[in-house]
C-alpha cells in the first residue's frame, strides 16, 4: 500500500503529482528535495546547523560510548516493553544522522527516519541506505494514524512548544501505539553543553510523566538512566557553576571534553552503561543523567 500523507497545515490528504504533494483543501504545495519528501514549509530559507556540525557528529556517533550505549539500551527497552514486533512501522522523528535509526534497522525494526534538517537527513542516508526519510517538523506532521512505534531520542528538549510536538505525535500513532523517548534530566544539571546542544529544557521523571498523560499517553516505563556516572557529572557541573569562566563561550562540539572519545576511560564508561541496561529491564533506578520513557497511546 502506498504511503498517505497529510497536510500539515490542514491535516487533509495529499494528492501526489510526480514528486510534488498537493492539498486539494488548502492548496499547500510540498515537494521533494534532494530525493527527501520535504513537508516543511518554506525549505528553501530553513536556517540549519552547520554542516561541519553534522560531520563531527557523525564520526563521533560510531564509537562514544554514550551514543554507543544509549542505541543498545533503546532497542533493550523496545523489545522489553513492545511485546509483537512482527508487524510494526516505527518512525524515528528527530534521526539526525542515523546512529539510533541504523541500529534499529539492523536488529530488523522496520523504520522510517525523519528531521528538520537535510545535512543530518544525508548523512543518515549514507549510513542507512533504502530506509524511507523524510524532512518534517514535528509541529506539523505529516501523518495519521500511521504507525505502531514513534521514537524521539534526545528531540523533545529541544523544542520550545513540547506539548504541541506530543499532541502530533499522538495523532500519529496508530490507537494502542507506542512513544518511546530519551530525554536529558534535571534542570540542575544545565550546563554551557545544553546550550551547544540548543536544549531548551531538561526534565525530571515526575514533569515528564504529567506531561506524557496530560497529551493523551499511559506510560508503561519509565526510568532515569546514566546512574553511575550520574555523580561525577553533577560534581562537575557544581565545579563549572562556582568557578565559571569566558574559556565556556569557547566550548563547542570539537573541542569539549565531554564530546571526546577516550580510549581506556570510554570502554568503562560503556561497560558502566551496559550494566545499566540489564538493571533496567527489571528496575527503576532513582537517578541518572537522562531519563527514558516507554509510554502507548491511549
Amino acid at each position: 500500500m502506498a504511503q498517505i500523507f497529510y497536510c500539515p497545515r490542514c491535516k487533509e490528504a495529499l494528492s501526489v503529482n510526480t514528486s510534488t504533494y498537493i492539498c486539494n483543501k488548502c492548496a499547500s504545495k510540498y515537494y521533494t528535495v534532494d530525493g527527501f519528501p520535504s513537508f516543511v514549509e518554506g525549505h528553501a530559507s530553513l536556517s540549519s546547523f552547520d554542516a561541519a556540525a553534522f560531520k563531527s557528529l557523525f564520526e563521533m556517533e560510531q564509537k562514544h560510548f554514550w551514543h554507543v550505549g544509549r542505541k543498545e539500551l533503546i532497542l533493550d527497552a523496545i523489545k522489553t516493553n513492545i511485546t509483537s514486533l512482527a508487524s510494526i512501522r516505527m518512525l524515528e522523528i528527530g534521526c539526525g544522522n542515523g546512529n539510533v535509526l541504523d541500529h534499529l534497522s539492523q536488529n530488523k525494526i522496520k523504520i522510517e527516519g525523519c528531521d528538520l534538517f537535510l545535512e543530518g537527513l544525508r548523512f543518515c542516508r549514507r549510513r542507512s541506505g533504502s530506509v524511507p526519510l523524510y524532512q518534517i517538523n514535528v509541529l506539523a506532521l505529516p501523518f495519521k494514524e500511521e504507525y505502531e512505534i514513534i521514537g524521539l531520542f534526545d528531540v523533545l528538549e529541544h523544542i520550545a512548544c513540547d506539548d504541541k510536538a506530543l499532541s502530533e505525535i499522538h495523532n500519529a500513532l496508530k490507537p494502542g501505539g507506542y512513544l518511546v523517548l530519551t530525554v536529558p534530566a534535571f534542570q540542575s544539571l544545565w550546563s554551557c553543553h545544553d546550550g551547544i546542544s540548543h536544549h531548551a529544557r531538561r526534565y525530571n521523571k515526575k514533569e515528564l510523566v504529567a506531561k506524557l498523560n496530560d497529551n493523551g499517553f499511559s506510560v508503561r516505563k519509565v526510568t532515569y538512566f546514566m546512574f553511575f556516572l550520574f555523580p561525577l557529572l553533577a560534581s562537575a557541573r557544581i565545579f563549572s557553576k562556582i568557578f565559571k569562566s569566558e574559556n565556556e563561550k569557547q566550548i563547542s562540539l570539537d573541542n569539549s571534553l565531554e564530546y571526546k572519545t577516550i580510549p581506556i576511560i570510554n570502554d568503562i564508561l560503556l561497560a558502566l552503561f551496559r550494566i545499566e541496561r540489564h538493571l533496567i529491564r527489571n528496575l527503576d533506578l532513582p537517578f541518572g543523567a537522562s531519563i527514558i520513557a516507554v509510554a502507548s497511546r491511549e
